[in-house]
């Protein structure tokens, strides 16, 4: 448990040139290949990082480019090493194998991961959808927060987890003493959800590729328990962002730091589905 976030090593993954707001399900449009969450932009991303930042953390902030992540290089000024800036394409295995071994060399720990990354892809209609309209939203939705966290527990290859005398001490890049997963995931991946999931249509790639995120987050946090790795999906919201035209319910900081306080609560986190405002979803 990294209760306080404070003082802690964090890494918060993105895209590198748009962001969502809530995995914005009311757009009616997403482009014709669709918009990445991230925090290079004014977005839920970017919203956590500036919070944690102000808790005196050293965040770990991914764009696909980040020379050109504008508005973190201009945070890196105002925080200087506190704020790092990685290179990280989600959608590619070697990217992501490159990246985890980066972050060995910066860093022995990682408190917390908030798997952030995230795209909506176009929104067809049900006879014009392809194959590619689904592995758009599965390969950076789904498959990129399960090899992230994999590539991270590889960098631990080959040691052996001690059980005895100094078992208190053991620190791995994840895991002992302790680290929390944060999968951003979506209420429209919720099957039984009465509210917005129920009463919405379409969105077929996107809603199954968070659904399949959500069975992700169950599982690791069974398989990852006995490592001192707790992991939770997290429902940012509808927030209002630059790409939503300013359409939502929530602003950024309310959503990041309603997520932040949810973390923070003390309450047990690990395989569960919660809002920003620490509500229970069922799956």
């Amino acid at each position: 448990m990294v209760i306080p976030i404070t003082g802690k090593t964090v890494v918060v993954t993105g895209g590198s040139r748009y962001s969502l707001g809530l995995n914005s399900w009311a757009i009616r449009r997403a482009g014709p290949i669709g918009i990445e969450r991230s925090p290079a932009r004014r977005g839920i991303g970017l919203g956590l990082v500036k919070k944690l930042l102000a808790r005196e953390n050293v965040v770990i902030a991914t764009s696909r480019s980040s020379a050109d992540a504008a508005h973190l290089l201009a945070l890196r000024t105002q925080y200087g090493d506190r704020l790092q800036l990685t290179d990280l394409d989600t959608t590619a295995t070697s990217s992501i194998a490159a990246w985890a071994e980066e972050v060995k060399r910066r860093t022995k720990h990682v408190d917390l991961l908030v798997n952030n990354a995230g795209v909506y892809g176009k929104r067809p209609n049900l006879e014009d959808f392809t194959e590619e309209d689904f592995l758009f939203a599965f390969r950076t939705n789904a498959m990129g927060p399960f090899f992230v966290v994999q590539q991270l527990l590889k960098q631990a290859r080959g040691r052996a987890l001690p059980r005895g005398p100094g078992w208190e001490e053991w620190r791995e890049l994840l895991g002992p003493p302790g680290s929390l997963i944060v999968n951003i995931s979506s209420i429209v991946g919720s099957n039984t959800d009465p509210t917005v999931s129920a009463t919405s249509k379409g969105g077929y790639a996107y809603r199954a590729s968070k659904a399949a995120l959500n069975i992700i987050s169950t599982t690791l946090a069974r398989d990852l328990a006995e490592q001192r790795i707790t992991c939770v999906a997290l429902h940012p919201g509808y927030v209002r962002t630059d790409l939503t035209g300013g359409n939502g319910w929530v602003d950024v900081e309310e959503s990041a730091g309603g997520m932040v306080d949810v973390l923070e609560s003390g309450e047990p986190l690990n395989g569960r589905f919660l809002s920003y405002k620490g509500e229970e979803i069922p799956w």
